[in-house]
């Protein structure tokens, strides 16, 4: 397969995969049919370097996932909360991840446009960011010049992550179950293909 497969290479590879698990755990696709349990709700980004289930070492059925642009939670965007509820009361996970990563293109581009002040917001992505550039001003990272772009995004790309995680928690149909559940602040570090927990980790070490 070539290092960059399209759609009919892929789907290709699928029939090597299934052969392969099949060959190891022949009764691993009927477990797989019967339901299932993940433990973990994973918030990431759509970003094709940051594959939940690759990255963690894991196989089907590991984790329940929500991926989109710079992994956002944004307040009222059903899309997203019904993914969130639906993982909680539905499936019972126990833990909840949301992971950014270094060199996200979102987090770049709300950095740069937190820098123009008044420019209109018409695409879809450009909608979509509005949130995290209010961010960037909030924390004045704006402020900071363009030869400091890596420290910028590095901070607003893990303040983001809480801030999504927060948004999390005020969610109304998570306060019944705040005693059951988990929340982790991560970042994948991708010069490193490392996850790195962030909770200890503050905007002013950056």
């Amino acid at each position: 397969m070539s290092v960059h497969p399209n759609a009919h290479e892929l789907r290709a590879s699928n029939a090597t995969w299934a052969a392969k698990i099949l060959a190891s755990d022949p009764k691993f696709f009927e477990r797989l049919a019967q339901g299932q349990q993940p433990k973990v709700l994973w918030i990431g980004c759509s970003d094709s370097r940051e594959p939940e289930t690759t990255i963690c070492n894991g196989i089907p059925g590991d984790i329940f996932t929500h991926r989109n642009i710079a992994n956002m939670v944004p307040p009222g965007v059903d899309c997203v909360e019904s993914v969130i509820e639906y993982a909680v009361n539905v499936v019972g996970v126990q833990d909840i991840v949301v992971a950014g990563h270094t060199k996200c293109g979102g987090v770049e581009a709300a950095w740069l446009a937190s820098r123009e002040p008044g420019t209109p917001r018409n695409t879809p992505v450009e909608r979509w960011l509005v949130p995290l550039i209010e961010l960037s001003r909030e924390l004045r990272l704006n402020t900071l010049p363009l030869d400091r772009k890596e420290d910028a995004v590095r901070a607003l790309t893990e303040e983001n992550v809480r801030r999504q995680l927060d948004n999390i928690r005020h969610l109304p149909f998570i306060h019944g179950a705040l005693h059951r559940l988990s929340f982790h602040p991560w970042v994948f570090h991708l010069e490193r293909g490392v996850l790195v927990d962030i909770t200890l980790v503050r905007v002013d070490d950056a």
